[in-house]
């Protein structure tokens, strides 16, 4: 039966990821484009404003243009999601079980553990289908990591596919000639060029993002048990759009403090072009910076380690409501079939 669970749960998460995914591409693109802008020798262009760039892509290279890279995103997404929550569910429940267990045997043999108890008697163990912030915590650190190991290849192939623009073509620059004909063609190209060190560019930033999941989804499922304990059943429509509110709250608070770990990810994820892996984080001159250090410090914040965040925001909060309000829907579904 935990098994059964684990796979529903698994692929609701990998049917809401592709769903969202696909509404809210745009943004992805935007978001993208201008983490990258800063660094590409204007091979990739986009304006500090959401609204702007999207007129300007889609004036370049129309409504089509808002969905470079959708096929990457969609496999990417999906993929990487049903396999974060696979695994997620498994070790959680598995650590949740455990400590059930070890709850029990303290309980009948009158031990007193307090470390113990500080760390996994949280108020969530209380239900019996919540999990601990403690399990949850070790789970998605394990979870994370497998899935980034495992799929990262992906990502990278969503990346590179979201900077082909008519931009690169003019500059003659060399990103526009990789994955012009779609993920396939991107991944042996990537493949044959760089081999499997090319396919895992920016993997190192990509693990180091794996704490924003683990806030993201403590704080969620905080989130889920305070709303269940205090204001459950007390409205249809708030309880239906319940899942959107935490998913947005939880994105928000993950999505501000790691952000910097994202720019280095796409930027990392760049072809490797002469002089652009001197100027991560800033325009050079023979290697070393021009600006003074007050204005330096200004072009680090605004167009590099937050490059981009006024569009990431509101997409990634808006992405990860949705894809959790499709994702319970689904589940409360399932299980009432199952």
């Amino acid at each position: 039966m935990m098994k059964q669970n684990i796979l529903v749960t698994s692929s609701a998460s990998f049917i809401s990821a592709i769903i969202t995914s696909l509404i809210l591409h745009p943004l992805d693109v935007v978001k993208t484009r201008q983490q990258v802008t800063a660094i590409s020798g204007g091979a990739v262009v986009a304006y500090p404003s959401m609204i702007s760039s999207i007129k300007y892509i889609v004036s370049k290279e129309g409504l089509k243009g808002l969905y470079k890279g959708v096929q990457g995103q969609l496999i990417a997404s999906g993929v990487s999601w049903f396999v974060f929550r696979y695994w997620f569910d498994k070790i959680r429940y598995k650590i949740n079980m455990n400590n059930s267990l070890l709850d029990s045997n303290i309980v009948n043999n009158k031990v007193k553990s307090t470390p113990y108890l500080l760390l996994n008697t949280t108020s969530a163990n209380s239900l019996p289908f919540n999990i601990s912030p403690f399990s949850n915590a070790i789970a998605t650190l394990i979870a994370g990591s497998l899935s980034t190991s495992l799929v990262h290849p992906l990502w990278l192939l969503k990346t590179r596919l979201e900077m082909q623009s008519l931009d690169s073509k003019t500059k003659g620059w060399t990103q526009y000639s990789s994955g012009i004909k779609g993920w396939y063609k991107c991944l042996t190209d990537v493949y044959m060029k760089n081999g499997i060190r090319g396919l895992y560019s920016g993997y190192f930033p990509a693990l180091m993002l794996v704490p924003h999941s683990l806030i993201q989804l403590v704080i969620y499922d905080e989130l889920r048990y305070y709303w269940k304990c205090n204001f459950d059943n007390q409205s249809f429509l708030l309880d239906n759009l319940s899942p959107f509110i935490w998913g947005f709250i939880a994105k928000f608070i993950a999505a501000i403090i790691t952000y910097p770990l994202q720019v280095i990810r796409a930027r990392k994820q760049m072809i490797q072009t002469t002089g652009t892996e001197s100027k991560i984080f800033c325009q050079s001159n023979n290697g070393k910076c021009k600006y003074s250090v007050s204005y330096r410090f200004y072009i680090l914040f605004s167009q590099h380690l937050y490059a981009g965040i006024t569009t990431h925001i509101p997409k990634v909060c808006l992405h990860s409501g949705i894809m959790f309000l499709i994702y319970e829907t689904l589940l409360g579904i399932s299980f009432q079939i199952l």
